[in-house]
């Protein structure tokens, strides 16, 4: 599969945001393999879900085919060539800098208001980064959107991964005034609002980090927001009540890749006074898992698809009554309507978050049983 060939010539009935992202992918080709999804995703200012479509655009079955045809192809001298040429990828003009945008709006008699929503549409906002776009417009905001824009302007690195109820209690609005404001600050909705307040506090000017670590934080925060964006809050709730009121904790691990984690989870629930032990032997699971009863609790831990001896393990345990915590990235053919089901999403800050969600929980009820 000749990659940068699907890349300049594939996608002649793509949208904007397909042929910005082809445009990036080809301008950092020989970056791409270096890099995370996350990272990806931060650069080119889209979700790692659009990262996926646009994998399967062009004929890969998924980024990580994608990355894998790149890999093959970046040490191809006859794409070396391919890529010093000037691109021909169809609909350059989503790539036209602000002030070609303007010039050529200002010759063509384009209001100011028709090229704003011009720009906004291929992703080209002419009126800078979100927190500039904020500042200028604090005097046309209401009382209540000035609130929200003035919590924003103080902490853009919260607001970029907080949530609506968050963030609206730190304004002192309701969650209702925070979706107004979205859209009053030029954004699609609060999801475009937490992204663009990543990216660009990612690179708010004074940092002491530099660019290639603020560019890191900024994909991180990113990653975050989205996850937390997903993430029930009734689910994490629930799995903090059973952990708990569970009497034993045992945390299993379907591969090395789990296993970090699932060690992790152990010594923070450990230092917290909750008894947690750790399987990740599969010869062990079935054992370990009949040895369960209604009063214990079993965490899964797997980022890739549990193997017969992990899936047997969690339904022997369902058997003996104990409570199921399920931490995969999609719900498994292990996973039933009973159990509690959290995703970490892309990467490994997910499960961390997880974790630390778990944790954060389980010690907030033991300090209020003591109060």
């Amino acid at each position: 599969m000749d990659i940068v060939y699907h890349l300049v010539h594939g996608l002649a009935d793509s949208s904007p945001q397909e042929t910005r992202l082809a445009r990036f992918f080809l301008e950092n080709f020989f970056q791409l393999p270096d890099a995370t999804m996350e990272q990806l995703a931060a650069r080119a200012g889209v979700s790692q879900a659009t990262l996926q479509q646009f994998a399967r655009t062009i004929g890969c079955s998924d980024m990580n085919d994608f990355l894998g045809q790149v890999r093959h192809q970046r040490h191809d001298s006859r794409v070396q060539e391919a890529l010093a040429a000037p691109s021909q990828v169809l609909g350059d003009a989503a790539w036209v800098d602000n002030e070609t945008l303007q010039f050529l709006a200002s010759r063509g008699g384009v209001a100011k208001d028709v090229l704003a929503r011009f720009s906004h549409s291929i992703g080209r906002d002419t009126d800078g980064d979100i927190i500039s776009r904020i500042r200028q417009k604090l005097a046309e905001f209401s009382q209540q959107e000035a609130r929200v824009a003035q919590a924003i302007l103080h902490d853009p690195g919260f607001a970029s991964s907080a949530t609506i109820d968050q963030l609206a209690q730190a304004a002192g609005v309701s969650p209702a005034t925070i979706t107004r404001f979205a859209r009053a600050a030029g954004c699609d909705d609060i999801r475009d609002l937490r992204m663009k307040l990543a990216q660009a506090s990612a690179a708010m000017p004074g940092s002491e980090l530099s660019a290639a670590w603020q560019q890191r934080l900024g994909s991180i925060q990113q990653s975050l927001s989205q996850q937390l964006e997903t993430l029930p809050e009734a689910s994490v709730t629930r799995a903090v009540a059973l952990l708990r009121r569970a009497n034993a904790i045992h945390i299993f691990s379907a591969g090395a890749a789990d296993t970090p984690f699932a060690s992790l989870l152990q010594y923070r629930l450990l230092t917290l006074g909750q008894p947690a032990s750790v399987c990740y032997d599969p010869a062990l699971m079935s054992f370990t898992a009949s040895m369960l009863n209604a009063g214990q609790a079993m965490i899964v831990f797997a980022s890739s698809t549990p193997d017969s001896a992990l899936l047997a393990a969690v339904q022997q345990a369902r058997r003996q009554g104990a409570a199921i915590i399920m931490v995969t990235k999609d719900p498994t053919s292990a996973t039933q309507a009973g159990d509690v089901w959290l995703s970490p999403g892309e990467g490994q800050y997910g499960a961390l978050l997880i974790i630390d969600l778990l944790c954060d929980g389980v010690a907030a009820a033991g300090d209020e049983r003591q109060i």
